[in-house]
């Protein structure tokens, strides 16, 4: 059986494995080996980075955790990849000799580390919530993870590795402001809806919140830039309080007043907001923004309360907010095609 090849660390498993959608742990306190290059390893920002953690003495990783590695480093020379033995048990077996001549063997001249020791089982293991060895950590470019777990295909890496590298670089908000973990992160439709469009931006927003008042002009603003590029810009109405009676008219006739004439739909009993993302982690605010692919997946979140363009120092943090949605917008919707001069 598959789990018989597993080198299972016990005493990880009363947490749950893997951080998919988290910002990746640094390296840091790894021994390195042998660098791919005169450096020394990292998670690189801007690239697609593949962590490989192995024991040398774990049957798994031979068999298929470095055949698979071997596999992609092939097809893909512009992802990072960097190999970590990772110590959990066989101390005196699972040395950082062995961790080189294991990845020789395989012919990978990849960045080769050694974490863990008697005493101190990796704590790079711990950081990332790995379940043992071979495990497989694949981040994006964004820095954060989107697949952590035991055994990957050669297919399944290849879609994955695939994919990230296509993704279009932009700025994100920095990790503090709250939110940045659902990034790359894939939902579910919403109640009121479907991702029909390439691009879709949902704002909760209600008639009591000058925060709302002062950010749907804004919004809308995009919504007017970038609708024929395929952007559609929802104004998710929640009433505050929840039990708040809810007239749609009245709901309709208040957005256009604070000049947003885009798609309104109603939450009324916020259940939508709390599965996107109250529940979700600690939130400071229910004016959100979520931009989501016509896949699901997350491509930008501002946290709120509020976002617009404006000249004005004392808004700064407002205009920055905006202006980073507008270019992760830009960037991730495919140009117009220009239109073709016909012959005469």
């Amino acid at each position: 059986m598959f789990l018989q090849a597993l080198c299972v660390a016990i005493a990880l498993q009363s947490s749950p494995r893997g951080i998919v959608g988290q910002q990746a742990p640094s390296l840091q306190g790894v021994a390195w080996v042998q660098s791919g290059g005169d450096f020394i390893p990292s998670i690189e920002k801007g690239k697609v980075n593949y962590l490989f953690f192995f024991q040398s003495w774990c049957p798994g990783c031979h068999s298929h955790g470095f055949p698979t590695l071997q596999k992609m480093v092939k097809e893909f020379p512009k992802v990072n990849f960097i190999a970590i033995q990772t110590v959990f048990e066989g101390f005196s077996s699972n040395t950082k000799e062995r961790a080189l001549a294991d990845v020789k063997t395989f012919g990978l001249n990849i960045s080769v580390g050694h974490d863990g020791s008697y005493g101190n089982p990796s704590p790079l293991m711990r950081r990332y919530r790995s379940g043992g060895t071979p495990w497989t950590v694949i981040i994006d470019k964004n820095n954060f993870v989107r697949f952590n777990d035991f055994r990957l295909t050669p297919k399944l890496g290849n879609e994955i590795l695939t994919t990230l590298q296509a993704e279009k670089d932009y700025e994100i908000l920095p990790i503090h402001r709250g939110g940045q973990e659902m990034i790359g992160t894939k939902l579910s439709e919403p109640i009121f809806g479907n991702f029909s469009a390439p691009l879709t931006l949902y704002r909760w927003w209600t008639d009591t919140c000058p925060h709302c008042e002062a950010s749907l002009p804004a919004l809308d603003s995009l919504r007017e830039k970038y609708k024929d590029r395929g952007l559609k810009v929802v104004g998710v109405y929640h009433p505050k309080p929840p039990s708040k009676t809810i007239n749609e008219q009245e709901v309709h006739v208040s957005a256009v007043s604070r000049k947003f004439n885009g798609e309104v739909v109603i939450d009324g009993d916020w259940s939508q907001l709390k599965k996107w993302w109250l529940e979700s982690g600690q939130r400071s605010a229910t004016s959100v923004s979520i931009l989501v692919d016509n896949d699901g997946i997350v491509r930008f979140v501002h946290p709120g309360p509020v976002l617009f363009p404006s000249d004005d120092k004392d808004f700064a943090k407002e205009n920055n907010d905006f202006q980073l949605l507008d270019r992760a917008i830009d960037t991730l919707l495919q140009p117009l095609k220009k239109k073709e001069k016909n012959d005469e």
